[in-house]
């Protein structure tokens, strides 16, 4: 294994990433190959996780220019992820049915037929804690890969919890309660018990890319979000229920992603598990509404258009963005 992908997604800016990743192989030569690449991420990273899986394969894999960028990523529109309705949490059986169709068009069910060695985040309700789903976990291999994709990207309150089925009878945790969005607990909360174990068993990775999303700076940024749930909704909302919202919506923030970059320099000065670990992170004029789905292809030309205004400087070590803080 040479390089690991961190996905740290952020709703309805599933392009911006995929933006970061064509810029990476374009100015820094990544090679991504089931041999020498690892995924881990989780809300609508966990998304591109299971494109990339898909389009990146040894066997039949799909298009990842003409297909899931041109007909899946840049045509969706928030039909395709929730039905308005009056009162939250939103309708999300638009986002399971896109979700199937391209599972269907990909032939994987489950978590462990995806081909790369891949690790998805969600938030488990029952124990209050992150937990990952490991494709290669025997006791996580027959999970319902559909499920797991539901379950990531629940963000808490305002999309249902979601259930996670295995298609095989196995003594799994997963089996158990309901889930939400993996940035529900904080930004790859746990992940360093799943690097060190790897670093143990294969030694050093070369390069480690934490790949971001720009982030809410402001209340503003949040205006859409709001803008759903008018202030008798929010009466109506449990004093625990506000509590996780607005945690979880200081998880996701730029101080949130800030919060977790410190906590990981911080480990892997004492542990040396990369030669390299990179940020990528664009610094846009304007942010883009969380739950707007339907300007990915303006997403995804803004980055591209800022990574070639910023070429040296778009992948960012570690140690200089934690000093830069």
């Amino acid at each position: 294994m040479k390089n690991a992908l961190l996905l740290t997604g952020a709703a309805a800016r599933i392009s911006q990433e995929v933006a970061i990743i064509d810029k990476l192989i374009e100015y820094h030569e990544l090679n991504i190959d089931e041999d020498n690449t690892m995924f881990a991420g989780f809300s609508s990273g966990a998304l591109n996780i299971a494109a990339l899986n898909s389009c990146f394969r040894k066997n039949n894999p799909l298009e990842w220019n003409k297909y899931y960028k041109n007909e899946i990523l840049f045509n969706i529109r928030n039909d395709d992820v929730f039905k308005k309705i009056k009162f939250i949490p939103l309708d999300t059986i638009p986002l399971r049915k896109t979700i199937d169709n391209f599972i269907l068009k990909a032939g994987i069910k489950t978590l462990g037929e995806l081909p790369f060695q891949s690790y998805i985040l969600a938030f488990w309700y029952r124990r209050l804690k992150t937990v990952w789903a490991y494709s290669e976990n025997f006791k996580h291999k027959a999970l319902d890969l559909s499920d797991v994709m539901m379950a990531t990207t629940a963000i808490p309150i305002i999309f249902p919890d979601q259930t996670i089925s295995s298609n095989e009878k196995i003594n799994s945790s997963f089996l158990k309660g309901s889930f939400g969005d993996g940035g529900a607990g904080g930004t790859f909360k746990r992940f360093e018990y799943y690097l060190k174990k790897y670093y143990k068993q294969n030694g050093k990775l070369d390069n480690i890319y934490i790949i971001s999303p720009m982030r809410e700076l402001s209340h503003d940024d949040y205006q859409d979000l709001y803008n759903m749930m008018p202030s008798f909704e929010m009466l109506k909302l449990k004093l625990k229920e506000v509590k996780l919202l607005r945690i979880f919506l200081g998880m996701i923030s730029q101080n949130g992603f800030d919060t977790f970059i410190k906590r990981f320099y911080k480990w892997t000065r004492k542990k040396q598990i990369a030669n390299n670990i990179y940020v990528c992170i664009p610094r846009l004029p304007q942010n883009y509404p969380i739950l707007n789905f339907g300007l990915q292809k303006e997403q995804y030309k803004s980055v591209c258009e800022w990574i070639d205004n910023n070429r040296d400087t778009f992948t960012i070590s570690l140690e200089k963005y934690y000093m830069d803080l």
